[in-house]
This record gives structure tokens, sequence and C-alpha cells, in this order.
């Protein structure tokens, strides 16, 4: 696991001086605007708050964020500003099509699992074992759609043991899934930005479209790599709503606390300072990102997927079904994208459960765990993305679908 060692608030505290932390904010009143500047490491955040007012809300060695600076209308190339708008959503939330996301087939999870194994981190020592005549044991449900993209190649060439960490930046997660738990890493790395605590714990309805969404992209990162290890970190509420300064704070910490690789099954239509100098921040640090495309059918891709499929900040991800063509869900757009499974495919649900669940969001951990088999090779953040694209099977010009089969 890679670990970044930093002078960086990861809470949202105000800092008296790099190196030196506060106790966190309470999030009772949540900043209505933020100022993002480009800083170093000698720029205090007292000296920040002399300047432009307001108070540190994030800071990086080379960004920081400011809430509720004293004037909107600061300018020139090193400062943006915007609204801390309630504006990021997982993408069922954002899609008119009612087939995405919406789990379905709810089963006990023991009943679908036909390995021996009941969690994905005993899977890890025998990947070799988790495929018999063309069916993925773990979820027979699966074969098709993994067979088709060769991840059965991946796994018997795989050794187990190897360590990659994937931040799952969503959600609540249900941390005491049985197969899940034991993939999780120490709970001092977990965060939950949308309720200001340590622990990411599962809430809401089951009825709700958010309940078990981090918990069904655990999994399907896990059933690619599941030597990998999971970080929780929610950015988004019961309701499956977050603010931007939420989500640029959970990149910022996932790359803090040692992911190798993030995940992000969420997006907004909102372009953001905050969360842009985030991304370039996970890149600069060499951590990989896989995001959401969408789920509105649409040309155009959510953000922040489609910043990063523009400027090479990571993977934009479409889903296709088990044969290989683009999901009538999913959205797509003019920037070099990758397609992954994800359209009825079988992951967990909460309460040692598993259930069918269709999305971007389950395609998006596909590549997540692709770019963990990456990571624990040892390639760059920009070698990764070009191994990516470049094993993947052409479907356009400028997509292709994910291929594990030169994984190794």
């Amino acid at each position: 696991m890679r670990r970044t060692l930093t002078c960086a608030a990861l809470t949202l505290s105000l800092l008296a001086a790099c190196g030196t932390t506060s106790a966190p904010q309470t999030q009772a009143a949540r900043p209505a605007t933020l100022l993002t500047v480009t800083v170093d490491a000698s720029v205090s955040d007292a000296a920040l708050v002399q300047k432009y007012g307001g108070s540190v809300q994030l800071r990086t060695d080379t960004f920081a964020v400011i809430g509720n600076p004293r004037s909107l209308s600061v300018s020139g190339a090193d400062s943006q500003t915007e609204t801390n708008a309630q504006v990021v959503h997982d993408p069922s939330a954002l899609s008119a099509v009612v087939k995405a996301i919406w789990p379905v087939a709810i089963s006990d999870w023991s009943a679908v699992n036909s390995y021996a194994a009941s969690d994905f981190h005993a899977m890890a020592s025998h990947t070799d074992q988790l495929w018999s005549g063309g069916t993925f044991l773990p979820f027979s449900g699966n074969s098709a759609a993994f067979g088709n993209v060769a991840l059965d190649r991946a796994h018997l060439a795989a050794s187990g043991g190897r360590s990659a960490t994937i931040a799952v930046i969503d959600g609540p997660m249900d941390v005491t899934h049985s197969a899940l738990r034991a993939s999780l890493t120490s709970q001092s790395d977990w965060r939950d930005f949308a309720n200001d605590d340590a622990t990411p714990a599962l809430t809401g309805a089951e009825s709700g479209a958010i309940y078990g969404h981090a918990t069904a992209v655990a999994g399907m990162a896990l059933q690619v790599a599941p030597f990998a290890k999971i970080m929780p970190v929610q950015v988004l509420d019961a309701s499956g709503s977050g603010d931007l300064l939420n989500l640029a704070s959970g990149i910022v910490w996932a790359v803090n606390h040692g992911a190798d690789v993030i995940n992000l099954s969420l997006g907004t239509t909102s372009q953001s300072p905050a969360v842009q100098q985030a991304l370039q921040y996970a890149s600069q640090k060499g951590v990989m990102v896989a995001a959401a495309s969408g789920n509105d059918a649409a040309g155009s891709m959510l953000y922040p997927a489609s910043l990063i499929a523009q400027d090479n900040l990571g993977v934009a991800v479409g889903s296709v079904t088990a044969g290989g063509q683009v999901s009538s869900f999913s959205s797509t757009g003019p920037q070099a994208m990758t397609f992954a499974p994800g359209e009825d495919v079988f992951t967990l649900f909460p309460g040692n459960r598993a259930a069918q669940w269709s999305g971007t969001s389950l395609a998006a951990p596909v590549v997540a765990g692709q770019l963990a088999y990456l990571s624990a090779q040892g390639l760059s953040v920009s070698g990764a993305y070009a191994a990516v694209r470049s094993a993947g099977t052409p479907m356009t010009g400028a997509w292709s679908t994910v291929n594990f089969g030169t994984i190794e």
C-alpha cells in the first residue's frame, strides 16, 4: 500500500501553519462559497485567511480551498471561486433511465456464492481456483461478462498476496458484510465527510436508491481484484447527495491515507475547481482514478468522468452488457473512454446479501480493479491508463472494452 507524507489538512479544519492540525470543525455550517487557490508549502493558512478571509477548509502542498472568502471577485490564474452546491450524487439520482442502479434478485450471499471461501480476502491467495470450466465461482451469474473480458486469464495468472488499496469514495457502506469486512483497510483510514465522523456506516432506508450502492461497488472491485484492500470514504449522505467540498476532501483524504486507486461511482453536472485540483493532486501523487460516465444515455459524461477523460487524470468508464454491447443507459462522450461489464451484474448487497445491479457505477470498479493490478506491477499513472486503453478491445476510434487478457 502506498503512503504519502504531506502537510495537508484532511479534515474541515483550520491549520495554524503547515505541519500542525487542530480538531475537526463540526459540519453545522457548511461554507456556501469556495475559493480554490494554488499554493506551496511556504504559504501558511494564517496568511491565506489574512489575504482572502473566510477559513481554510482543505489544504495540500499544492492547493487550498477557502470557505466563505470575503469576496467572490477574486481574479487570477491561481484562484477560482464556486458555490459549494449539494450537487454530487450517485448516478441513479442523475438518471432518467429507470433500470440503472436499482438492485434486483436480492439473495443471501452464501446462497449465490458457489466458492468455498466466505469472503473475498480469503479468495486472494487462491485466484487460480476462482474459475471452474468457464464458471466464475464467487458469482456464477457474472461468468459470461467476466469471461468475455478475459478476467479468468488474469485470475489464473495472478499470484495471491499482492497489495493494492482501492478507495471507494461513495455513500454509506455496510462495513460489516461478511464477504467484505476482511478486505477493508485499517479503520484509521476510513472517513465519513457526509456526517463528519470516522465511520462510513450503513444508513438510510433499504428502499432508497443509494442503499447498498457503496457496498455493491466494493464488491465489484473485489471480484476483479480479490487481493486488493478497500478504503471506505463517504462523501454522499443516506439520500445519495453530497457537496463539492466533501468530494474534493474525500479525494485528498484517500490520496494522503495510502490509496493506490480511487473509484468514483458518482458525479455531478457541475464543474468544480476544487474537485479538479484534488484530482490533479491525486495524479501528482501517483494515485489512479476510475470514474463512472453516467446513466442517462447521453452523449456527454458526468463530471468528473468528463474531466479525467479530457485531461488524462483517470479512466472514464461506461457500461456494456455481458455480450459487449454498450448498455442502453450508459452515457458516452467524445473523449477517450473505456467500457466494462455493468449491466445485470451480481455483487454484494447489505446484510450479508447479494443482488443483481445495473449501472455505470458497477462498471467503474471493474476498471478500478484492473488499475489495482497495474498498480501492484509498479506502473506509473500515465502508464497504467495507457495500458488499460491499449489492452482493450476497440469499439470506436476513441472507445474500447476493458480486456484483462494482457494484465500479466
